[in-house]
């Protein structure tokens, strides 16, 4: 009961953290680190590295004895075998013996009949040793060795494209949520321009037409602003989906996005998949040599023990035999005919390891391409991060002149409108500038720090 109780607490004061951390805000941090719990495809790939340490230890078992326990036990309606005096074909022989059991049979409590095998058992245990297997156990045990580090490399990628994902989404989700501030922005401006505009129409000192448009330009940031809550809402699904957490309750935390400087283009990184390709060649390598074995001789040891019962009813009086015996013994199997398969099989092989030799050579220069372009698309990213903050502080600088324009009667009420898009567009277009710089970095960092 006490341990019910502390566990209890435990899931309690767990809830109240995460409450508070979800309510303070997700940080990108916290949405990787739930990921990294909750996300199937990233469990999945624990498993898999799981499962092939398992397939490990068990060929690290063949260099042990095999050890089998067998027993075998039977009754039959009548005995096997059933000899009778009268069965024996020599004449002789049969009248000695009748006459033998005419004296002595009875006093003695034999049967005049031989019966054997009526019912019985035996039970026994094998261990057999391997000497010597053509290499096949240490190239298995090798090549089993091989799986682990594939597996764990392929858990690697996939941890790494999952989390690249995840924060894309995350990103996507926060950049939705600052669109969604740059538009309740210009609607606050926008509530105060109409009521301004409405009092002026009101004292006959500007058109009418004037606050038509404005009222025109409410009902476009009304409808941009569903559709920016409904791609909000699917982003939002999809980000909760990724790292396992209930999609309502949640918000991001308020940041700026940073924007690091540059990292050093790297192309002598070795990734995963670059070893992977390294593995397959290795892994070819040691299929060929367990081919190979089979066709070499195969040396063991073993020893065996029995006990059993298998012949009874020889005496009326149920005296059987009852024998335990062990025995040492070597096998030697030596393939004769095998070598015309394994000929053809080891040259296959060997065509298999030259495939994974080209592969490794075609796709180790399609990744270090896909590392330059990844660099160029970081510079590219990093570039329009500039271009766009010049953009935003000369469109600021216009929507004030717009202003100030328009209060002296300088300019139309379009021309004001028209600048406060424009800032509008361009603040949304740094926003994106920004998170796309994020995400190109994070993917060119993943690919060289190995």
């Amino acid at each position: 009961m006490k341990l019910k109780s502390r566990r209890y607490i435990l899931l309690f004061v767990l809830g109240l953290w995460f409450g508070g951390a979800w309510a303070q805000g997700l940080t990108l941090d916290s949405c990787l680190s739930l990921a990294r719990q909750n996300n199937p495809e990233l469990r999945k790939a624990e498993l898999s590295v799981k499962r092939a340490q398992e397939v490990k230890a068990q060929a690290f078992t063949k260099y042990f004895p095999q050890v089998q326990g067998t027993a075998f036990g039977y009754h039959a309606l009548h005995p096997i075998i059933e000899v009778g005096i009268d069965d024996i074909g020599n004449a002789s022989v049969r009248d000695l013996l009748t006459t033998l059991y005419g004296n002595y049979g009875a006093a003695l409590g034999l049967d005049n009949t031989l019966n054997l095998f009526q019912h019985g058992y035996l039970a026994g245990v094998t261990a057999i040793q391997p000497v010597f297997m053509g290499g096949k156990i240490v190239a298995g045990n090798r090549l089993a060795q091989v799986g682990v580090e594939a597996a764990r490399l392929q858990a690697d990628i996939a941890q790494r494209e999952q989390l690249e994902q995840i924060e894309q989404t995350y990103w996507l989700v926060y950049g939705l949520q600052e669109k969604q501030a740059i538009l309740d922005d210009a609607q606050a401006l926008l509530d105060t321009l109409y009521e301004a505009v409405q009092a002026a129409v009101e004292a006959g000192l500007v058109l009418p037409s004037d606050w038509t448009q404005v009222e025109m330009k409410r009902d476009e940031l009304q409808r941009r602003e569903i559709q920016l809550q409904s791609g909000q809402r699917l982003a939002r699904q999809a980000l909760a989906l990724s790292i396992g957490i209930d999609d309502d309750g949640w918000q991001l935390a308020e940041q700026e996005v940073e924007t690091e400087s540059l990292l050093p283009e790297d192309t002598t990184a070795q990734t995963p998949e670059q070893q992977l390709l390294a593995l397959q060649i290795r892994a070819a390598e040691l299929e060929k040599r367990m081919a190979l074995a089979d066709a070499l001789p195969q040396l063991a040891v073993g020893a065996n023990y029995s006990y059993g019962r298998l012949q009874t009813n020889v005496l009326r009086n149920d005296l059987g035999s009852k024998t335990g015996n062990g025995a040492l013994f070597v096998t030697l199997n030596v393939p004769l005919t095998g070598w015309w398969e394994t000929s053809h099989k080891l040259r296959e092989k060997q065509y298999a390891i030259e495939q994974a030799k080209i592969d490794a050579d075609f796709l180790g220069a399609q990744l270090d391409l896909r590392t330059k372009q990844a660099y160029d698309q970081m510079v590219e990213a990093a570039a329009l991060v500039q271009l766009q903050q010049r953009v935003l502080t000369h469109t600021q600088e216009a929507y004030e002149q717009a202003s100030v324009n328009y209060e002296a009667g300088l300019a139309t009420i379009a021309e004001l409108l028209q600048a406060q898009t424009t800032l509008t567009q361009a603040k949304a277009e740094l926003t994106d500038a920004k998170i796309a710089y994020r995400v190109q970095t994070k993917r060119y960092k993943d690919l060289i720090e190995r």
